[in-house]
C-alpha cells in the first residue's frame, strides 16, 4: 500500500511539473511570438446590386493598432509593410490608433500615412482614441493623407460607376451621429459602413447598410481552449468576436487587429490583416 501511495504522489507531482511546464510555455509564447505572427486573411463578401466594376474590389481592413509600450512603432511599420504588399483597392482603418499617451500618435500616424492604394485610405476613430485625443489623432492621420469620415461618408468611384462608403465615430464612447454619417446614403444601393465597434450591427441605424467593417474585440486577445474569450463573458459587445456575421441581409466583418492592451499577450487571437474582396451576389 505504501508503495502504491508514493507512486500516486510521484505521478500526482509530475503531471502537476507538466500543467506548469505547459502553462509558462503557453505564456512564452503568447508574449513573445503569436502577438507579432500577423496573420493575412483573405475572405470574399457577396453584395447584392454591386456595380460590375466594383467586382473584385480587394479593401485592406487594419484595426487596433494599438502604438503604445506594448506596440513599438518598429512593429506598426511592419504591419503596415504586410498591409501594403497585398496591393488593395482601398485601406480602411477602424480605430484605435494608440494607447493612453498623447506622444504615440504623430509616429503612429506618420507610419500609416505610408500605406498606399488608389482609392485611397479611409479611417474611424475608435473608444482609445477619444480617451486619448481624438483631435489630435484625426489631425494627425489627415496631414498624411489618410481620409478621417468622423460621422460623414463619401463614395469611391470607378469611371462612372461608385460605391457608398460611411464612416460613423466611436458608438461606444456616445460619438455616432447617425443622421450626419447616412445623410444622402441610397440604401437601396450597396453601401460599405466603417464602424469600430461592431456591436452596432444589433441597431435599428445599420438595418439596409451592405457591409459594416470593424475591429475593437481584439479577437478576444486570449481565447482559452474549450472556455473561449473571457472577455466575452464580461461584456455583451464582445458576442461579435471576429471574421464574417450576418443579421437581417447586413453582413460585418470584424477584424482581430494587430495591436494589444493590458496585458502584453496574445493567445489563440492571432492579431490580423484582412483583405476583403467584395463579390456581385447572384
Amino acid at each position: 500500500m505504501p508503495e502504491i501511495n508514493l507512486t500516486r504522489r510521484r505521478f500526482l507531482k509530475g503531471l502537476a511539473a507538466a500543467g506548469l511546464f505547459g502553462l509558462s510555455g503557453a505564456g512564452a509564447y503568447g508574449s513573445l511570438v503569436e502577438p507579432f505572427d500577423y496573420e493575412l486573411t483573405e475572405t470574399d463578401i457577396p453584395l447584392s446590386g454591386l456595380r460590375e466594376s466594383f467586382d473584385g474590389f480587394r479593401i485592406g481592413l487594419l484595426s487596433d493598432v494599438h502604438h503604445s509600450r506594448l506596440v513599438s512603432i518598429k512593429e506598426v511599420r511592419r504591419v503596415v509593410g504586410l498591409a501594403n504588399a497585398t496591393k488593395p483597392d482601398a485601406f480602411m482603418l477602424a480605430g484605435d490608433y494608440t494607447t493612453a499617451r498623447r506622444r504615440y500618435i504623430e509616429p503612429c500616424a506618420e507610419a500609416l500615412g505610408e500605406l498606399k492604394a488608389p482609392e485611397g485610405v479611409w479611417a474611424v476613430l475608435g473608444n482609445h482614441d477619444h480617451y486619448t485625443d481624438a483631435e489630435l489623432t484625426t489631425r494627425a492621420l489627415s496631414k498624411r493623407g489618410i481620409n478621417a469620415l468622423s460621422n460623414a461618408n463619401a463614395l469611391l468611384r470607378r469611371g462612372v460607376e461608385t460605391l457608398q462608403l460611411a464612416g460613423v465615430d466611436d458608438w461606444g464612447w456616445g460619438k455616432s451621429d447617425w443622421s450626419r454619417a447616412l445623410y444622402g446614403v441610397d440604401l437601396t444601393r450597396p453601401s460599405l459602413l466603417l464602424s469600430h465597434e461592431p456591436a452596432v450591427l444589433d441597431l435599428p441605424e445599420t438595418r439596409g447598410i451592405s457591409l459594416i467593417l470593424s475591429g475593437h474585440t481584439h479577437g478576444g486577445q486570449v481565447c482559452l481552449p474549450f472556455v473561449g474569450a473571457p472577455v466575452g463573458y464580461l461584456s455583451g459587445e464582445f458576442r461579435y468576436l471576429g471574421g464574417l456575421y450576418e443579421r437581417e441581409g447586413t453582413r460585418l466583418y470584424v477584424s482581430r487587429g494587430t495591436g494589444m492592451i493590458g496585458l502584453p499577450l496574445r493567445l489563440g487571437a492571432r492579431p490580423e490583416i484582412a483583405v476583403l474582396r467584395l463579390r456581385r451576389a447572384a
